[in-house]
């Protein structure tokens, strides 16, 4: 739940010294960090030019290109991101900063680098983790390959910090959408402390208390979000309205292997669960929940799963059975026993299913004692009427490094 105050400093202080190297170079003193928004159609679901294009007006090279293995071919080649990696509606929708069920920030963990039970909010997996993974393609050693796939490298990427802008903005985004949409009122999470470095080296510590409103606290606002009126925080002795946990109500008996073909389980829901599967896609405050518990993988395949309940055959629309992606940014650090991190190596990753369970039960399609959770492959689009050119320069001799999902479950609350 720190990811979005601390990266919102991470950017005040980049901004304040590439602000201060544009001035002594006798650039505009306003000069602030555009973002991407990559949940435009075309062409803004597409790396801006101006990170694709090598070379300056006056020939000489452009500090923002970086050609392959650096990012994705493909993506330099102009291919549209794909809108299941691109779109925040999953996460915007949630109504809770931080949930046993599901949030928008994240869980309530002490500060570290990525972890497992709910540590992941909604935002931060979708589109964030999809994005770092899809523009960076591969990532081969420390920094070999892809800058982007790997958290060590990621802000070596210029595009690394209009990624990161959009992620902040959203934050705006999401508070202004309002129904009790509010950052977290625990003093834990307002009051940690973090260090940064201003533009003259100075060492400097915030917390999130003093980031929450980016215009009246750090300057800055967003051209596309309403003013925020910044809602105070509950008081302390105020119960959190969590409710109880998520209750199992079936799962997988096997583990799943996934190496870059699509792959389908069943989920096995016991008959003594199933009206509790029902009653939770019915309509009112049920919730249907995905888990995908104990995902390994020796380094991060490069490749972005989408997550489907209940896809029918062939010719089904994938989007209307969406529930989230499996991208494993910062698989490596999981995997690393001297980073701080909570639980045993792995992810758990956990999807808001209830949206596609209901339109499912309206339409007479919801059986409990039938669920399924299909995984395929995410790829970059062509631009609009284009071919693929770059499939035979990333076609792959052998399949992407595996991932094993230890058990996809299937919960209610």
């Amino acid at each position: 739940w720190f990811f979005l105050p601390w990266h919102r400093m991470y950017l005040h202080f980049f901004e304040r010294i590439v602000r201060a190297a544009v001035i002594a170079a006798g650039g505009p003193p306003e000069f602030a960090l555009p973002y991407w928004n990559y949940d435009k159609p075309f062409p803004g679901n597409t790396l801006p030019i101006g990170f694709r294009t090598a070379t300056l007006p006056d020939g000489t090279a452009n500090p923002l290109f970086l050609a392959a293995p650096r990012r994705r071919a493909s993506v330099m080649s102009g291919g549209q991101l794909d809108p299941s990696v691109t779109s925040p509606a999953n996460a915007l929708g949630q109504t809770a900063f931080t949930s046993p069920a599901m949030g928008f920030g994240g869980g309530k963990v002490g500060p570290q680098h990525f972890g497992n039970f709910a540590n992941t909010g909604a935002l931060e997996q979708t589109p964030h983790n999809d994005i770092h993974v899809v523009v960076g393609g591969s990532g081969v050693g420390q920094c070999q390959g892809g800058f982007m796939i790997d958290p060590n490298c990621a802000a070596l990427d210029p595009i690394f910090w209009l990624h990161h802008a959009n992620i902040d903005r959203l934050w705006n985004v999401w508070l202004a959408s309002g129904g009790g949409r509010v950052n977290p009122p625990d003093a834990t999470w307002r009051n940690a402390p973090f260090v940064f470095y201003d533009e003259s080296g100075t060492e400097i510590t915030m917390t999130a208390e003093e980031v929450l409103d980016s215009a009246t606290q750090l300057g800055y606002v967003y051209d596309d979000v309403p003013a925020l009126e910044m809602a105070a925080p509950p008081p302390p002795a105020t119960p959190e309205p969590d409710g109880p946990p998520p209750e199992l109500v079936g799962a997988t008996e096997e583990p799943l292997t996934l190496a870059g073909a699509p792959a389908t389980v069943t989920v096995s829901v016991p008959a003594d669960t199933r009206e509790s599967v029902e009653s939770a896609a019915a309509p009112g405050p049920g919730r249907v929940l995905v888990s995908l518990d104990d995902i390994k993988a020796q380094v991060n395949p490069g490749v972005v799963y989408g997550v489907y309940l209940n896809l029918p055959g062939e010719g089904g629309d994938l989007q209307a059975h969406h529930i989230g992606n499996v991208s494993l940014f910062g698989i490596e650090k999981m995997n690393d026993p001297d980073v701080r991190h909570e639980g045993a190596p792995g992810f758990r990753h956990i999807f808001d299913a209830t949206a596609v369970a209901a339109r499912l039960s309206e339409e007479g399609r919801w059986d409990p004692s039938a669920v399924t959770v299909t995984f395929a492959p995410v790829g970059v689009l062509p631009p609009p009427g284009e071919e693929a050119a770059w499939e035979g320069a990333e076609a792959r001799e052998e399949p992407p490094p595996p991932i094993e999902i230890g058990q996809v479950s299937l919960f209610v609350a």
